[in-house]
């Protein structure tokens, strides 16, 4: 087993959206200690869990998926465990994840991982684990991690899909601009000009970058791109 390469995920920009609500409470924070270590490493194995989990109930329920399964999440644990201990109160985020869980774990058995239902489950957990993440930080609960992450993130579901499975439906493109356009104006209007910026990036990569006849693995390369800039956002 030592030798067998592990079962990830080739969706590394999904790994990007995880993980920005994270960022985005450490860097808003201002405060780091060891507990937000634990949790990000804790987050990060229950991430890669995942994966190999619902592949168990989709599309390949094999022997090695769910060995990798079980290491992620024993992983997840052992970083998990000392937070939960000494911050009891961290679990109280684990509530709501439990049915975006069951919505994910419904669409795995249905064979349906791209369903924009199953897409939000996922956004709104990375959302909560940042809003955790910044409980960790200084005991207090905001959901601006929760609410800026998961717009941004709708909009660029809408601009992912109308490249790729949705691009013969005009009506994703239409929504994927329709929602960067209407999300910066709101900034705009609220005065938020760093995330009026970020969002006029986003508008013209959702205008643009569809007519150059990308293939996927360069489309997600420059979302890596896109989503630094909207974290250079959150964090100004």
């Amino acid at each position: 087993m030592l030798n067998e390469k592990p079962v990830i995920s080739n969706q590394y920009g999904a790994l990007a959206m995880a993980f920005l609500p994270y960022f985005y409470a450490v860097i808003q924070a201002k405060e780091y200690n060891w507990s937000l270590f634990l949790f990000g490493l804790a987050w990060l194995f229950l991430y890669l869990f995942s994966y190999p989990f619902f592949q168990l109930f989709s599309k390949k329920p094999t022997s090695k998926n769910q060995r990798w399964a079980i290491i992620y999440f024993i992983l997840s644990l052992i970083f998990a465990l000392p937070v939960m201990i000494i911050f009891p109160q961290v679990l109280l985020f684990a509530l709501p994840l439990l049915p975006l869980g069951l919505v994910q774990f419904y669409f795995a058995k249905k064979r349906d991982e791209r369903n924009l239902l199953n897409d939000t489950a996922g956004i709104l957990t990375f959302g909560i684990v940042g809003m955790a993440t910044y409980y960790l930080a200084v005991q207090a609960v905001d959901f601006a991690f929760l609410i800026h992450p998961t717009l941004f993130f709708i909009a660029t579901t809408f601009y992912v899909k109308s490249l790729a499975r949705e691009r013969k439906n005009p009506l994703y493109a239409e929504l994927s601009i329709g929602i960067h356009l209407l999300s910066s104006l709101l900034y705009l209007f609220l005065g938020k000009n760093a995330f009026f910026i970020a969002y006029l990036f986003a508008l013209a990569r959702a205008i643009i970058v569809p007519t150059l006849g990308w293939n996927v693995k360069k489309v997600g390369m420059f979302e890596f791109l896109t989503i630094l800039i909207f974290l250079a956002a959150l964090s100004y």
